[in-house]
């Protein structure tokens, strides 16, 4: 090891067992207790590279027992390792909870970096990957969508969201209907056998997905939507339109199929723009 802390963060692979530094395997090979979200799995990743240490459970159910247990360790003057099942701990993994008290209690700590799911998925994209936000998770709920996605749009940068398998074709459809035939890419399995990065319009991979059963560990990726040049040039579209004597409804229907835009969306700049003629009246 580099130096001597009490205490390591290490990143695991996210599916190849070789997507390790070996800075990584140093530490594990030198600590005392290795904690880990699921010895099962910990242990095989242990085995593969012939490290054997004493593993510990650590999540999110038994994490305030644990966490007494980890200062304790480290105040007996123990080496201690902290890894997720795959990928780097404290990014939607267990850790965050035990590297606070390890700072309120004066332990010193390294953060062992390697294989994180979200930098692979930005980077095979082929989306702008200068400017991105990482936000986790996609809630499950169509009112909790809304909001988390009407965030993300505001930010004017390409989006990186984990999700279920189970789940991911209900996601596509909900982006499909609030922001229209958008660019996106699944990523799917990355670094394992069958890695998989299926980009383009939603639409069409909305299709693929509902001919392929969706299976293991995804990441969506988002091109980002630029909302306010959009909607300036719809105002001005709707405006045309009005004066050529086309109705609310027809207008809709050729917001919706010119701009790729959804049928929501399309009635929601109609209704705005109407609501702004009376105001002005």
């Amino acid at each position: 090891m580099d130096k001597q802390s009490n205490i390591y963060f290490v990143a695991t692979p996210i599916g190849n067992m070789m997507d390790i530094t070996l800075r990584a395997l140093d530490v594990l090979s030198k600590s005392d207790i290795i904690y880990c979200e699921d010895t099962r799995n910990s242990s095989n990743l242990l085995k593969f590279h012939n490290i054997d240490k004493k593993l510990i459970s650590y999540h999110k159910f038994n994490e305030s027992e644990r966490v007494k247990e980890i200062l304790d360790n480290l105040k007996n003057g123990k080496v201690v390792s902290v890894i997720s099942d795959a990928g780097m701990p404290i990014i939607n993994d267990p850790g965050f909870v035990i590297l606070k008290e390890v700072v309120e209690n004066g332990f010193s700590f390294e953060i062992i970096p390697g294989a994180c799911a979200l930098i692979n998925a930005i980077c095979g994209s082929l989306f702008d990957a200068g400017s991105f936000c990482y936000m986790g998770f996609v809630p499950r709920t169509d009112v909790e969508r809304k909001k988390y996605f009407e965030k993300f749009q505001k930010m004017n940068v390409t989006g990186i969201f984990y999700e279920s398998p189970n789940r991911l074709l209900k996601t596509l459809k909900f982006l499909k209907d609030y922001f229209g035939n958008i660019n996106v890419c699944v990523c799917r399995e990355l670094t394992k056998l069958f890695e998989e990065y299926k980009r383009g319009k939603i639409t069409d991979v909305i299709s693929y997905y509902e001919e392929k059963k969706v299976k293991g560990e995804i990441v969506l990726v988002l091109d980002k939507i630029e909302e306010k040049s959009e909607e300036i040039d719809l105002n001005k579209e709707i405006l045309e339109l009005k004066k050529q004597g086309y109705s609310n409804k027809k207008i809709v229907i050729y917001l919706k199929e010119k701009f790729n835009i959804s049928k929501n969306k399309a009635y929601e700049l109609v209704l705005n723009y109407n609501e702004k003629e009376k105001e002005d009246v």
